[in-house]
């Protein structure tokens, strides 16, 4: 057995055995230790992302409940709704992780993560052939690409999964066990995110590449392709033991009809541009240079094809292809570099303890990483949900953005449900109509859907200037998106920070809370409309002043006011 484990590796990477330089074993072990280290810090940052919150809940509700969701039971204006709550694993470990240790236990689950996957590509590296600097070196800037993608979500379990099915899957010949460990890894999978969807195909492409390679070199020893025809039947198989069955399958075809749809506008749905996504861009060229100089194996070249596509047509799917590509390179690698390294082993490993240093200090100092154990402070209303709580807003249903809805949802369910989240299949006809408000600037129309769901509050966050069309379709101005839907003679601006606004109907609101309460002058997300009045009107800088006060009194961080506190202060006196 030892034998044969020799030679194939031998075939996978060009290598001999007399051409690898020697390291001790304490190097590979503390390569080991290094990427888990620089995966923790990677993952050690404060939660921000939308749907962490509604995973929360329904992990809670199957806690309970004893029970996967069926149907949406968390959002008023989609209750009832067919749901495949396909996360439901993930969301059953994350809800216990929290009843557990709340919100720092939260961080250090994603922490661990990232750390198994920087680990699991340092040894998908050291079996292509790369000794532990180089699989360090590899892993290191896989995970510093990856990075944009470690939210704590059940993507980072398919992250998990589908490199490590793809890697049993080609390794078949060394291990009797395979076949085993391919459905439970992609029974696993099916049950903590439908993400893992994507191995079968990626399997049936790697298939093809056997098979290439099989006609163009028939000398060189391959798996069975009769294993592979197995491997990829179980493969596409044992995702139905999940609760919902052969539904699961439906997912990526749902998802499939809703990219690109106008009226569902999703930053993951984008195609990344060199600006957004340097490491990929980076990482493709340098890829293509070194399988072009050093592999002749077509299912290498497949791999890296297949999951730079994916992700050249993806932002969400960025993070799979820094998992799969130690698998897609290193065996080219390590041919390439053998010779370099082989008299030249401490150099090697100063260089990879220095890769391991610039990327764990490039993430600290990013600007979006900040250190902390807790849900963000900038991203969640936290001080606005406490305004509305204090003050009794919550009584009537609640209108709020879709990055609130999670938040809400792990907030305030069972007692309270959302106006919407990002669950975009479960509220598409929704999306639909807002969309085709918004494109005609229908506000008649906007009112009669808030007053179709009860709707007297509304918990907004901040957007671009909106563009406003006259009925035949003429841009008419930009105006901030509360102006325009919320406009003041109908709504009252009772509360605003840095990350939400809270406004009240006025006919359905305690007129001594409006009384108490109003910001009658400002509306945050439409200074530009306001400085142009007070630059104009100088009567108007008074009021303005006087509330800049009050917000900056009771939050003297506040950015926003103070912005508009050096304007006033920049405009010429007109005494």
């Amino acid at each position: 057995m030892s034998s044969a484990r020799s030679r194939t590796t031998t075939e996978t990477t060009g290598l001999t055995e007399s051409s690898r330089p020697t390291y001790p074993i304490k190097l590979s072990v503390a390569a080991i230790l290094l990427a888990a280290a620089l995966g923790l810090i990677v993952g050690m940052s404060d939660i921000a992302n939308t749907s962490i919150g509604w995973h929360l809940a329904s992990g809670r509700w199957v806690l309970d409940h004893h029970a996967v969701p069926r149907t949406d039971m968390f959002s008023f204006t989609a209750e009832g709704r067919e749901w495949i709550d396909h996360e439901w694993l993930f969301q059953t470990l994350t809800a216990v992780t929290h009843r557990i240790g709340s919100e720092p236990l939260l961080v250090v689950l994603r922490a661990l993560f990232v750390a198994a996957l920087s680990v699991l590509m340092l040894l998908l590296a050291r079996r292509g052939g790369l000794d532990p600097p180089g699989a360090l070196i590899l892993a290191a800037l896989c995970l510093y690409g990856a990075r944009i993608r470690f939210f704590l979500r059940p993507e980072l379990a398919t992250l998990l999964i589908v490199p490590s099915v793809v890697w049993v899957f080609l390794d078949r010949r060394n291990d009797r066990h395979w076949l085993l460990k391919l459905a439970i890894l992609m029974a696993l999978g099916a049950n903590l995110h439908a993400g893992v969807l994507v191995a079968p195909p990626l399997l049936a492409v790697l298939l093809l590449g056997e098979w290439l390679r099989s006609r163009l070199t028939p000398q060189a020893a391959a798996p069975s392709l009769l294993s592979g025809v197995l491997g990829l039947a179980v493969a596409s198989a044992t995702p139905l033991l999940n609760p919902y069955g052969w539904k699961l399958y439906t997912v990526p075809f749902k998802v499939a009809h809703l990219v690109g749809l106008p009226q569902i506008p999703n930053p993951e749905w984008i195609s990344p541009s060199p600006a957004d996504v340097p490491p990929l861009f980076v990482a493709l060229a340098v890829g293509l240079l070194v399988l072009a100089a050093r592999e002749r194996d077509p299912t290498r070249w497949l791999l890296f094809v297949i999951s730079s596509l994916l992700a050249l047509r993806y932002v969400r799917n960025v993070g799979l292809f820094f998992a799969l590509l130690p698998i897609a390179v290193a065996p080219a690698l390590a041919r390439l570099t053998t010779d370099r390294r082989r008299h030249r082993p401490g150099f090697a490993t100063a260089a990879a303890a220095a890769v391991v240093a610039i990327v764990a200090l490039s993430v600290v100092v990013a600007p979006r990483y900040h250190l902390g154990f807790s849900f963000s402070e900038s991203f969640y209303p936290h001080r606005a949900c406490d305004f509305m709580e204090r003050e009794g807003l919550l009584t009537n249903p609640v209108y709020n953005d879709v990055r609130f809805g999670g938040y809400l949802i792990n907030r305030h369910f069972p007692d309270r449900q959302v106006f919407i989240d990002d669950r975009n299949e479960i509220h598409e006809p929704l999306l639909s109509e807002i969309y085709r408000l918004f494109q005609t600037s229908d506000q008649a129309g906007w009112h009669s859907m808030l007053e179709r769901y009860g709707v007297t509050t509304a918990l907004l966050r901040y957007n671009q200037p909106f563009r406003v069309v006259s009925p035949g379709g003429e841009f008419v101005e930009s105006r901030g998106f509360s102006a325009l839907w919320f406009p003041a003679d109908q709504w009252a601006l009772l509360y605003w920070d840095d990350t939400a606004m809270v406004l009240a109907q006025r006919s359905a609101t305690d007129p001594a809370l409006l009384d108490r309460c109003e910001y009658r002058m400002i509306r945050p997300d439409d200074l530009e409309h306001l400085e142009r009045r007070l630059a104009t009107d100088p009567d108007l800088r008074p009021a303005v002043a006087s509330e800049l006060a009050r917000a900056l009194e009771d939050q003297p961080d506040n950015r926003r006011a103070l912005a508009l506190s050096e304007f006033l202060l920049s405009l010429p006196s007109t005494q």
